[in-house]
């Protein structure tokens, strides 16, 4: 019986193994619905939002101006006056669905009573303009033993928003009283309050459906001894730390052959950081008997009210499972540039196409066998990697890629492809993975448009000079057909001679 051994290929596209910065958060597709409360005493400036529900049973009270108790006079208009805003910094780009949705906020009387009061509230999401609702009128007085409750519902369409955007509702008060004469009615003594904050008063915006998660995964590294990977995640909600559950993590791990078998990693640790939680896991493939792949990862969150979030890593993580020989392998009659081989010229500031072709061999059970390949510039003592990436040939069969480059200055450029050029293949021949080739970059030369336009689409290859001949084609048809079309005139004027 053969025994197979298990051993990774490369990470995060071949030989990357550790990011050395954060690498480009991805955004969570999902939407849920989420209840949003209000905080904070208006009377001492701006209040806030945020998901987490009100516990306390002490409500803040806000007070209403008593300017806009009475309607105005003589006009007998309803008088509008702010009574304050709440507003909260988006931490994270998101969008918020198309939809009706209901603000709710209580009020009570501390003095007095006031007729056909009315709450108007303006909704701002981002930069877009805001939406303008007011509610139902209600009296409101200090003899009633319960708060009185408004609702405004209020329609969303098409909102996003990004990162350091506000969500801001601006609220506005007026009362029914009828205008007196100031000089001889006075001025208004009822004071009319808003409540919120409180488990009896919860005010805010209920079942708003939003997306608003994001996650990256600045480090995924394999510790082959050990047989797992690590992987470190940086989770953010678009309303604070405060909207995470820190108690439940859950990182998946699904094969783009072999699918979603349930796979998922081992919890390790987690932080928090300025609003962003840090949380690592382990996976153990060989403990899950994962099969040769191209893995991701995705990680799932919970938030406080129970909704789940799921965001997936797009790196790719290939695993090799075998124990079979393999040879990866490329010569210099395999680049070819602008489909010519060996030493090349190009001029200056034009673009040429690479053409590589990656080979392999070894046992023909071998059916799942990723490739790296760098294209590298040799210049003195140093390597630049002008472009990687990662091909796929099963033993006995040969790939092709392309690339596309330009260089803006004349001279002698040593061109190395290089597969597995981290070395994590194990191979029964390392010593056919490098191929070179100079390339001479002349100086550029003043062209005519059409010219350099036939250069540069004769210069991108196989595929180019089709698409060149198929032009060529059409337009030789086109002056054939409107030759054939022309009238031959085959009578004699009266003024024709011989």
């Amino acid at each position: 019986m053969q025994i197979l051994s298990r051993s990774i290929l490369a990470v995060v596209f071949f030989a990357v193994i550790i990011h050395s910065q954060s690498a480009e958060a991805e955004e969570s597709d999902d939407f849920n619905s989420l209840d949003l409360y209000f905080y904070g005493d208006l009377d001492n400036g701006d209040g806030n939002i945020s998901t987490l529900r009100p516990t306390s049973d002490i409500d803040t009270q806000s007070d209403c101006p008593q300017d806009s108790n009475r309607l105005s006079w003589p006009g007998q208009d309803r008088q509008w006056e702010d009574v304050g805003s709440w507003e909260t910094k988006m931490q994270t780009p998101g969008e918020v669905a198309s939809g009706d949705y209901t603000f709710t906020i209580w009020a009570n009387s501390t003095q007095g009573t006031v007729e056909d009061v009315q709450f108007r509230i303006t909704f701002y999401i981002g930069e877009a303009d805001g939406v303008m609702e007011t509610s139902q009128s209600k009296t409101v007085t200090d003899s009633s033993e319960a708060a009185t409750r408004f609702d405004i519902n209020f329609d969303i369409s098409n909102a996003s928003f990004v990162s350091n955007n506000y969500i801001t509702i601006d609220l506005e008060y007026s009362g029914g009283d009828p205008g007196v004469n100031p000089l001889t009615g006075g001025s208004s003594t009822e004071q009319i309050v808003i409540l919120t904050s409180s488990v009896e008063h919860p005010a805010g915006i209920g079942n708003l459906t939003i997306n608003h998660y994001k996650a990256s995964f600045p480090e995924i590294s394999v510790e082959e001894f050990s047989e797992r990977v690590f992987v470190k995640t940086q989770v953010q909600s678009a309303f604070g730390s405060s909207d995470i559950n820190s108690n439940d993590w859950t990182l998946g791990v699904y094969g783009l052959s072999s699918g979603n078998q349930g796979l998922t990693a081992d919890f390790n640790m987690k932080s928090i950081d300025n609003d962003t939680h840090e949380v690592s896991f382990y996976w153990y493939y060989n403990q899950d008997l994962a099969i040769s792949d191209t893995y991701h990862f995705f990680i799932q969150i919970t938030d406080i009210q129970g909704n789940m979030w799921e965001v997936e890593s797009n790196e790719d993580l290939y695993l090799v499972i075998h124990g079979y020989e393999i040879d990866n392998y490329i010569g210099v009659g395999d680049i070819q540039i602008n489909n010519q081989t060996g030493i090349s010229k190009i001029r200056a500031g034009n673009s040429f196409t690479i053409d590589i072709t990656v080979s392999a061999q070894g046992d023909p059970l071998i059916s799942y066998n990723p490739i790296p390949v760098s294209v590298v510039w040799v210049s003195g003592t140093n390597e630049i990697v002008l472009y990687e990436t990662a091909v796929f040939a099963k033993p006995g069969a040969s790939t092709t890629i392309s690339y596309r480059h330009t260089f803006e200055e004349n001279g002698e450029y040593l061109i190395k492809v290089i597969i597995d050029r981290g070395n994590l293949v194990v191979e029964s021949n390392e010593n056919n993975n490098v191929a070179e080739y100079l390339l001479i970059v002349d100086e550029p030369e003043k062209e005519d448009i059409l010219q350099s336009i036939i250069d540069n689409i004769t210069g991108g290859g196989t595929t180019s000079m089709l698409l060149l001949i198929s032009v060529a084609s059409i337009i030789l048809a086109i002056l054939f057909i409107n030759r054939n079309k022309a009238v031959t005139d085959f009578e004699w004027e009266e003024d024709d001679e011989f």
